[in-house]
């Protein structure tokens, strides 16, 4: 081709076309210059492809670990509230009721002198774009939450482990008098020599260690308020972000709480208070074909033998397992595990009628044929 360009103005030259010639030689520049413009052109659209793919993937990285994140804060949050908050507020709440110190020490046997305060965060993401300089590649206002939230995180860990970590401290002065809650019982001699007991002299150390319980585990409820503030704003911030991107990623998640599974679990409603018949309106809410929460026959069955089992709840129990009948009325299970509870809730012939179902939709029920056997042998 170059060749060929040169036999033109060579051509031209010989025939005196100057002025053509130079015509030509400037078109050619052009040419030239078009297509170093095009080249480049195309370089900047692979490299802008390239950095548009690395941008995705820290994207869907980053996502995970807010979903993670905002998961894990979530069951933190319950154990503080319902475990060491609450806890703590029946203590006080029967404290001026105590005529004693041993009292205040015997009453102390109900409060968390461990934690769950603190959580590591799952920041490697956003450290790996900070160390290798990607973080420019994300958009100002979303880098600029990224790093507040780590930042907020990182503050947010080391309060509550400094927290404890002074509760710690506060509360080895009450050990060291003999406060232990699990090995030395106050009635001094179960667990440990009696001899032993009244030689440490550990009832003469009743006051001190009474006024250490009540400092060191108001100390400690503060600083888990203050973390439970805390988890509160970052799990709202953590969402907040995660909206952000999932914009940019033209919002391929449904929310923050399916980003790791396919749908939310009905436990979280469970733990936040809900109710059996709150949570039965909302699983009846549920689209069947694309449901928010998982309600497959197996997760529901699961659930009603938590009621069951965990919470002592047998008619919430009952519900659930009513529920997943109507829901799957041709699963053997549901019926067997509905005849189960109606028989441990005493309704022997109404689990009788449950257990014989399970085994017309599943002649092979074992479980339902020893139950029954078992069951007409007792009436007999």
């Amino acid at each position: 081709m170059i060749k060929f360009f040169r036999k033109i103005r060579s051509k031209l030259l010989s025939e005196g076309k100057t002025g053509t010639y130079f015509k030509y030689a400037l078109g050619e520049i052009i040419l030239v210059v078009i297509g170093i413009l095009i080249a480049l052109q195309i370089n900047n659209w692979n490299e802008k492809r390239k950095t548009n793919t690395i941008l995705e993937n820290y994207y869907h990285q980053i996502i995970t670990d807010l979903a993670k994140d905002y998961n894990s804060m979530h069951y933190v949050l319950i154990n503080l509230e319902s475990n060491y908050l609450a806890t703590y507020n029946e203590f006080i709440e029967k404290l001026p009721t105590q005529n004693s110190p041993e009292e205040i020490i015997l009453s102390s046997e109900i409060l968390e002198y461990t934690t769950t305060a603190y959580t590591n965060f799952n920041t490697n993401t956003v450290e790996t774009l900070q160390a290798t300089g990607d973080i420019k590649l994300i958009p100002t206002a979303i880098r600029n939450k990224l790093i507040e939230l780590k930042n907020d995180q990182d503050r947010a860990y080391k309060a509550s482990y400094d927290n404890y970590d002074n509760f710690l401290k506060e509360i080895s002065r009450a050990t060291a008098l003999g406060y232990n809650p699990n090995i030395i019982p106050l009635t001094g001699t179960s667990k440990v020599p009696k001899q032993l007991y009244e030689d440490l002299k550990i009832e003469d150390n009743y006051s001190e260690i009474a006024l250490i319980i009540v400092s060191s585990y108001f100390a400690k409820n503060l600083g888990e308020l203050d973390t439970f503030r805390n988890l509160k704003s970052l799990q709202e911030d953590a969402n907040s972000l995660f909206l952000l991107i999932n914009k940019e990623l033209g919002n391929p998640y449904k929310d923050i709480e399916t980003v790791t599974g396919d749908y939310k679990t009905l436990d979280k409603l469970v733990n936040t208070g809900k109710t059996v018949d709150e949570i039965i309106a909302v699983i009846k809410e549920q689209d069947s074909e694309n449901p928010d929460y998982n309600i497959s026959e197996s997760y529901l069955n699961s659930l009603g033998y938590y009621y069951l089992n965990t919470l002592k709840q047998p008619k919430d129990a009952l519900k659930i397992f009513e529920l997943n009948i109507e829901l799957y009325p041709k699963s053997w299970n549901t019926y067997d595990s509905y005849g189960e509870c109606l028989v441990r809730m005493g309704d022997i012939e109404n689990g009788i009628k449950n257990y014989k179902k399970s085994l017309e939709l599943n002649p092979e029920n074992q479980n339902a044929l020893k139950v029954l056997q078992e069951l007409i042998e007792d009436k007999q």
